[in-house]
């Protein structure tokens, strides 16, 4: 072979290698093909659920979506404070939220969303959640709100020994939310680090909480996935959220003005439909409750002083608004006193809840609507536990003088002094004038 003959096939060796090099086997090309089959597969998928799926923005305009209770809807802020009515303002609670027209018509949605009164009640919460909860809730929504006035619906069984059902509150976590409320910058790291302790210690996972809050460029990379992911979960939920948001109502789509309730005719009509609907037994709780849960007593010899936890995480609650720019109200809800009579939960113990929760109120600087004075009220409560046909108006009628910046019998702390209550004159009464 002459020299020229080898440089050529060196040359041509060479060319081989280098194709080799640059050009993957059949098996390879066979691998990478399917590879690029299921991204393409996968894209396609995700870009039809993004079309499909409705938007977190305003929906309908015929209908009123501040009381709407169902799942997947509290944790989408975006959806929620794009649909909040024009006077509405953020009130987080949990299960009294579930209490609908069809048991007690004075409920909110009636006596606030079907009136011009210019107040409503956008609730933000569902059943077992509590303050550490609602601290993240209101940190994710502040920013998003332009009506800084809120309340919160605190509820006695959250500070049942053991710190009532937080172990329930991995379950009810909402990364979302979580991820909105480590993003506000008015919330201070030191607020951050305790909400972030009480989650880990409470069973969410590290991976999450690190995502959140960023701590490495992976995690943050992490939580773009963690927010979309959750976001699409939310968004699939919307559908049956707007088909259960009421049409508005006759009196409320023309705009016209009704100014304040007559507070007095709806306690008449209150106690009108209580004696009604409670036939069976002597507690003032619904029939249909009473035959079911009459031998349920989960009440049974509870305690309200082994709870420090559930206080601190309302301390937080409270610090979070202050810290976001919000003003508070804190609803402190009475329980059954007749109810708790026969569970052997004695008035010191009783006494002991209102007590510290006024103390964490007065604390903090934040106003509270207080309630203990109507434990034995007949019909204040539907059954042992949530807000019956009294309860509901005086819950309006309180929120409505918060709003609006007026005096009114249960109305303490920041600015309004002590609570006066149920025994003061100026406590509404059926029949009399509002």
């Amino acid at each position: 072979m002459t020299d020229a003959n080898r440089d050529d096939a060196t040359v041509e060796e060479a060319s081989q290698s280098s194709r080799a090099g640059r050009w993957p086997g059949p098996g390879l090309r066979l691998l990478l093909g399917v590879a690029g089959g299921l991204l393409a597969f996968a894209l396609a998928g995700l870009a039809y659920v993004e079309l499909a799926l409705p938007k977190s923005g305003r929906a309908g305009e015929s209908r009123i979506y501040d009381y709407v209770y169902a799942s997947g809807k509290s944790e989408n802020s975006s959806f929620v404070t794009a649909n909040m009515s024009a006077g509405s303002r953020l009130c987080f609670g949990s299960s009294e939220f579930y209490i609908s027209k069809d048991l007690v018509s004075m409920c909110p949605q009636a006596v606030f969303g079907e009136s011009g009164s210019g107040v409503d009640m956008t609730y933000v919460g569902e059943g077992y959640d509590q303050s550490l909860w609602q601290a993240i809730a209101a940190g994710a929504y502040a920013r998003k709100t332009t009506n800084k006035k809120v309340m919160l619906v605190v509820s006695p069984q959250w500070f049942f020994k053991g710190n009532g059902e937080q172990s329930k509150f991995s379950s009810k976590f909402s990364y979302s939310l979580y991820q909105e409320f480590c993003d506000n910058p008015d919330i201070s790291d030191q607020t951050k680090a305790y909400v972030r302790q009480r989650a880990q210690a409470l069973g969410v996972g590290t991976t999450e909480l690190r995502a959140a809050n960023g701590d490495t460029p992976l995690d943050r990379l992490n939580a773009v996935a963690y927010y979309q992911s959750d976001q699409l979960r939310l968004r699939s939920k919307l559908s049956n959220v707007i088909s259960l948001a009421p049409k508005k109502s006759v009196l409320r789509a023309s705009g016209e003005s009704t100014g304040e309730p007559d507070w007095a005719a709806l306690l008449a009509q209150a106690d009108a439909e209580g004696a009604q609907r409670c036939t069976n037994n002597d507690y003032g709780i619904y029939d249909a409750y009473w035959e079911k849960n009459s031998q349920y007593d989960p009440e049974w010899y509870q305690n309200f002083h082994e709870a420090d936890d559930e206080y601190a995480d309302l301390a937080c609650m409270l610090r979070v608004c202050k810290e976001a720019g919000l003003e508070p109200l804190v609803c402190i809800l009475p329980v059954h006193g007749s109810w708790y009579d026969r569970s052997n939960v004695s008035q010191d113990e009783r006494q002991y809840y209102y007590q510290r929760i006024r103390g964490i109120c007065d604390e903090a600087g934040s106003a509270y609507a207080d309630f203990s004075s109507c434990e034995y009220e007949r019909y204040f409560l539907c059954d042992t536990v949530h807000p019956g046909w009294r309860g509901w108006v005086r819950i309006e009628e309180s929120f409505y003088h918060f709003v609006n910046g007026t005096k009114d019998a249960f109305l303490g702390g920041a600015g309004y002094g002590s609570a006066e209550g149920l025994t003061s004159e100026r406590a509404t009464q059926a029949g009399e004038g509002a």
